[in-house]
C-alpha cells in the first residue's frame, strides 16, 4: 500500500506541474510574439535584377523582392519594380549616391584636397548606411538591395556586402549586361575560331588609371582571345590608342548601347582602326559595353567546331 500511495502522490504532482507549465506558456506567449525579432535575425539580400527592369530579371529575383521587409533602390529601380515592391518601406537614400560623386562633381574629375575629402566622405557615407541596415536585420527584418545586372561582376553592391558577416548576406544572381549585349550581337564569344579565353575587364584595371601600362595587354595579345570592356566609353580614344599597338587594324569591335532596353538598345560596329573616330560622334559615355575580337566576324562557332 505504501508504494501505491507514493505512486499516486507522484502522479498528482506531475499533473499539477504540467498544468502550471501550460499556464506559464500561455501567459508568456504574447511577449514571445511581440518580441519575435529578438529571437531571430534578418538578412541583407543583394538582388541582381538584370538590365532594363523586370523583363530581364529572374523569377527568383522578383519573388525575393516581394518577400522583403524593406527595400534599398535607386529611383529608377523603384519605378521599374513598383508592382513587386508594393507598399513596403524604401530606405531614404540612393544606394550609389556619394560613391562616384562629391558635391556634384564626378569623382574622376577631382584632384588635390577635393579628392582626399571625397575618399574620406564615401566611406563615412557607406558606414552610416551599413549601420542602418544592420540595425534592421538585428530586429529580424529582411532588407533587399536592388543591384543592376550580375551583382558579382562589377557590382557596386560590394561596397555594402563586405561590411557584413557572410552569414547575414544572401546574393540573388542576376543576368549581366554582357548576356543581353551578346544576345543583341547574336554571336558566340566562345567557342569562336581558336579562341582560348574571354577577358572581362575595364580599361583602368587592365591599363592603369591613366591607361598607359601596356604590359598585360601585350601579354594577352600573344594568344587568341576575345575581350569585353566595361566602363570603356569615357576614355575611348586613349583605350584604342593602346589597342592599336597590339591588334591588327582590321580587328573587329562593337559597342552595344543600353543592352536589354527595348527602346534604346543599338549596336555600333567597327574595327580597332576606326572605332575611336566613330565613338567620338556619340554622346553616350557610360551605358555601352565594348567587345573586341574575331568572334564578331563571320560564323565564329562553326569555325571553332571545324578547328576542333
Amino acid at each position: 500500500m505504501n508504494s501505491n500511495y507514493r505512486f499516486e502522490q507522484m502522479r498528482q504532482k506531475g499533473v499539477i506541474l504540467g498544468i502550471l507549465t501550460c499556464v506559464l506558456i500561455l501567459l508568456c506567449a504574447p511577449f514571445f510574439v511581440q518580441d519575435s525579432g529578438a529571437w531571430s535575425r534578418g538578412h541583407f539580400y543583394v538582388i541582381g535584377v538584370g538590365p532594363a527592369g523586370p523583363r530581364n530579371a529572374t523569377l527568383q529575383a522578383l519573388d525575393t523582392i516581394r518577400k522583403m521587409d524593406c527595400i534599398i533602390a535607386t529611383s529608377i529601380h523603384q519605378r521599374f519594380f513598383r508592382q513587386y515592391i508594393g507598399d513596403k518601406p524604401v530606405l531614404d537614400f540612393d544606394p550609389w549616391e556619394g560613391f562616384w560623386d562629391y558635391k556634384g562633381k564626378d569623382y574622376r574629375k577631382l584632384a588635390g584636397n577635393e579628392l582626399k575629402a571625397f575618399r574620406v566622405e564615401r566611406f563615412r557615407i557607406r558606414d552610416e548606411r551599413v549601420k542602418k541596415i544592420k540595425s534592421l536585420i538585428s530586429r529580424g527584418k529582411d532588407v533587399g538591395l536592388l543591384d543592376s545586372g550580375n551583382p558579382c561582376l562589377f557590382g557596386p553592391s560590394y561596397w555594402y556586402i563586405d561590411q557584413f558577416d557572410p552569414a547575414d548576406v544572401v546574393v540573388i544572381p542576376g543576368m549581366g549586361c554582357e548576356a543581353a549585349a551578346l544576345a543583341a550581337l547574336k554571336k558566340s564569344i566562345i567557342p569562336a575560331y581558336n579562341s582560348k579565353f574571354v577577358i572581362q575587364t575595364a580599361p583602368f584595371f587592365l591599363l592603369g588609371s591613366k591607361l598607359k601600362n601596356r604590359k598585360a595587354l601585350k601579354d594577352l595579345a600573344k594568344y587568341s582571345g576575345n575581350m569585353v570592356f566595361y566602363m570603356a566609353l569615357w576614355q575611348s580614344r586613349k583605350l584604342f590608342d593602346a589597342l592599336k599597338e597590339v591588334f591588327p587594324p582590321d580587328m573587329p569591335c562593337a559597342v552595344v548601347y543600353w543592352a536589354g532596353y527595348p527602346d534604346l538598345q543599338r549596336v555600333l560596329t567597327g574595327t580597332v582602326d576606326n572605332m575611336a573616330d566613330k565613338l567620338s560622334h556619340e554622346k553616350e559615355r557610360f551605358m555601352g559595353l565594348l567587345f573586341v575580337g574575331r568572334f564578331l566576324k563571320g560564323k565564329s562557332f562553326e569555325a571553332a567546331m571545324k578547328e576542333q
